[in-house]
This record gives C-alpha cells, structure tokens and sequence, in this order.
C-alpha cells in the first residue's frame, strides 16, 4: 500500500551526544496511538529515503518525536543529524504498529525493558493514563553501553514524582561503571535476580514484560524467561512478553 507522505517542520532538535538525538517536529498526521511508529525520510538525491521510528511523543503533546542514533556511513542519519529549527522532513501521515498497552494482557506488574533508542517508545506509553491505571507497579529497565546515553532523565524523574511508590527505574551500563547503575546486560542482571532485588518484585506469571531494543538483548531475554514458563503474548493465545524488535 503505497504511504501517504506530509512535510513537516523541526522545532527542536536535541543532542544527547555526539550520535544520540531526538528530533521534534510538526504536522498534521492523523492520530495515533502510543507505541505504535512512523517512518521520518527527506529527499536525497530526488529520491525519499526514509526509516521506521517508533514515536517518543504521546497523543496528548503538540508536538511529534523520535530519537535516533547518527550512523555516520548511513544515508538517512547524517543528513537528520544536519537538521536545524525551522528545516522540512516527511512523516507518514498514518502510524502503524502494534506494541500499544491494548495489545498487552492485564496482569499486576509491568517490566518495560528496553537498550538504547528502544526506551523512547516506553516514554510516549507511560505519558498515557493506561499503564497506570492498569497496573500495580511498572519497572522500567533502560540498557546503555555509557551513562551519557541515559537519556529523558528529566521526564523519568516526572514520571517517578506523579507515581510515588508505583515506578521503579533500573539503569544497567555495559562499558563503565557508574554508582547508581548496574554493571550488565539485561538479561544476565535478569538470570542473577539484582534486577529483581533492585526493583523489589519478581518476573511471575502475574508480570506482563514487554521488551524493545537490540534483537540480541530481546532474544536472550526472551529464552531466559520461557525457562521460567512465561510466554510470548500472541492474539491467538495471550501471553506474558510483548516485543519491539529494532534492526
């Protein structure tokens, strides 16, 4: 089916570090629903070129957002990277996807684990009422390889003081070790349980994990919790992990 493009506009464009930004812009898409993603492309060489993002905004801003890692030999990053306040870029007008909380089974507790960019599609899904309203505790797990990579701080901090005693957020750091982070991947921190015992719950059948991120940490996490008899969630048949592949 062919895509229905519209220009719209940068009016922010944040850099993290010297690859990590996120882009914020402005258009009339038609509305979507957070979790889901879009496609952002600008003409290069007359041709569109453009890439799936998962949206970091929420259908409550007034404002669009992704984030996005610059791959200096990519086609598309570098040019993103060049963007200023004011420059056009083309957004699918219609969203897609299907990683949003209707699709994910009730259950008491929500883990949201994700490594690097993945965290932004956590972020546009706990600016909505639905995860809080459904569940009794969310754990949010964010992997990076350096501490400058964990970003939306401030917005996590937000989500931490509007929800005392209901949100949890584990950092976990691969190449550096900082005081307040973990020093592991993900899915080794979940098979020794100090992911667990920093959160203070366990992963049960009462968990609804969902997962985005590197398709290695999803793989490995994915295995370390079907040993532990928790399933993928499909329509057919409901599960306990909803996933996000990235790349």
């Amino acid at each position: 089916m062919a895509i229905n493009w519209i220009e719209t506009e940068v009016i922010e464009h944040i850099k993290w570090t010297d690859s990590l930004a996120s882009l914020k812009f402005k258009g009339n898409v038609l509305p979507y629903t957070s979790g889901q993603f879009t496609k952002v492309g600008l003409k290069i060489n007359d041709e569109l070129i453009s890439r799936p993002y998962s949206y970091v905004s929420s259908p409550g801003d007034d404002f669009l957002e992704i984030v996005y890692v610059n791959v200096p030999d990519g086609v598309l990053t570098p040019k993103l990277h060049e963007l200023k306040v004011g420059d056009k870029l083309f957004t699918m007008e219609k969203s897609s996807g299907f990683f949003v909380m209707s699709e994910v089974p009730d259950g008491k507790d929500l883990w949201m684990l994700a490594t690097g960019t993945g965290l932004g599609v956590f972020i546009s899904l706990l600016k909505t009422k639905e995860p809080w309203d459904r569940f009794e505790n969310i754990v949010l797990v964010h992997g990076v390889r350096k501490s400058n990579e964990l970003i939306y701080q401030d917005q996590i901090n937000e989500f931490n003081e509007t929800n005392p005693g209901k949100f949890k957020y584990i950092k976990t750091v691969t190449r550096e070790e900082k005081d307040d982070c973990l020093n592991l991947r993900i899915p080794a921190g979940l098979e020794t349980k100090e992911i667990q015992k920093v959160a203070d719950l366990e992963i049960d059948k009462n968990s609804q994990v969902m997962i985005c991120g590197n398709p290695d940490m999803i793989n490995d996490t994915v295995d370390l919790l079907g040993k532990q008899g928790l399933e993928r969630n499909r329509r057919s048949k409901p599960g306990n992990i909803t996933l996000e592949k990235y790349w």
